[in-house]
């Protein structure tokens, strides 16, 4: 006959209980591994499929009994400067609203790391945009760059006589109200990340500098900058992968117009899909798209794995 202490149970039935508890932990993650696996392998399978084939809605087979054409989409690819320049046009905007993003974070971060009145309001009010649905920014930014919008209007005022520059149809002037959104709506996301960094960071070594007589800008360069490297790493890397997709400003400001002038990546593949109809050509071209990103990221992780 078995008995049981005054402090719970014998150790050898802990013993027992412990060997069902890794099959335990595995049946609650199942579910969630599951749902990924329907939500993620699924439709990565499919484009897979319809990257080799020439498949179109508008034929009369279904999409899994498409001919295989095996790798002429990419083929063409390669070959399409349109999609070559929708590729170089988006890596271009990535690197210029990026930066602009990452300079007025680190300078907003750095105006918000010492308390003074009203920081918690002004905080607030600075974080705002990115509250804000893209698609009623992107409209809010398409009113005040109309050829009768506010922008205009304020220019007509400094200069004196009626001023209206057509922005959103101009072939090289297109893309900047287009960026300007994206930098107004995500720069807060950024000086989020940023400041809270900065408020983590280790300070025996910054206030050490102060009172050996280091100057701001050589406590900030030489000491805060590299401990906040990680963490700049992680924003640039958010920013990234989502500036690459940028889709809800250029289909509401332009659309691509004029002449493919303001066409991201996003907006060829919308147009390829759902104005063209050419299925298994842009799953071909998401997946080259993919292996970009992929490498962006990879540049991007790297000082995280050295200060891992």
């Amino acid at each position: 006959m078995t008995t049981q202490g005054v402090d719970g149970p014998h150790p050898s039935q802990e013993q027992g209980w412990s060997r069902y508890l890794p099959r335990f932990n595995i049946l609650l993650v199942l579910p969630a591994q599951l749902t990924m696996m329907v939500v993620v392998v699924v439709p990565t399978l499919i484009i897979l499929w319809l990257a080799i084939t020439d498949w179109q809605p508008t034929q009369a087979i279904a999409w899994f009994k498409a001919e295989p054409i095996w790798f002429w989409n990419f083929y063409d690819l390669w070959y399409d400067s349109r999609f070559t320049n929708a590729v170089l046009r988006t890596l271009f905007v990535v690197a210029v609203c990026v930066s602009i993003e990452l300079g007025l974070a680190l300078g907003l971060a750095l105006l918000f790391l010492d308390e003074w009145p009203w920081r918690r309001v002004a905080v607030s009010v600075i974080i705002l945009p990115m509250m804000i649905i893209p698609v009623d920014a992107a409209n809010a930014f398409f009113m005040l760059f109309n050829e009768r919008g506010p922008i205009n209007h304020l220019v007509s005022l400094v200069i004196g006589s009626p001023y209206e520059f057509s922005w959103l149809s101009h072939p090289t002037w297109a893309m900047a109200p287009i960026m300007l959104a994206e930098i107004w709506q995500w720069t807060p996301l950024m000086f989020l990340l940023v400041l809270t960094g900065l408020m983590n960071l280790p300070q025996n070594q910054v206030r050490a500098a102060i009172v050996l007589g280091a100057s701001p800008a050589r406590i900030f360069f030489k000491i805060m900058l590299p401990l906040l490297l990680p963490v700049i790493s992680i924003a640039l890397l958010i920013r990234s992968i989502e500036t690459f997709k940028i889709f809800d400003p250029v289909y509401i400001l332009t659309r691509g117009q004029p002449g493919g002038a303001t066409e991201t990546i996003s907006m060829f593949m919308y147009n390829g899909a759902f104005v063209y109809f050419r299925m298994g050509y842009i799953a071909a071209a998401a997946l080259l798209v993919l292996v970009v990103v992929i490498s962006i990221c990879l540049v991007l992780a790297r000082p995280m794995t050295r200060h891992g």
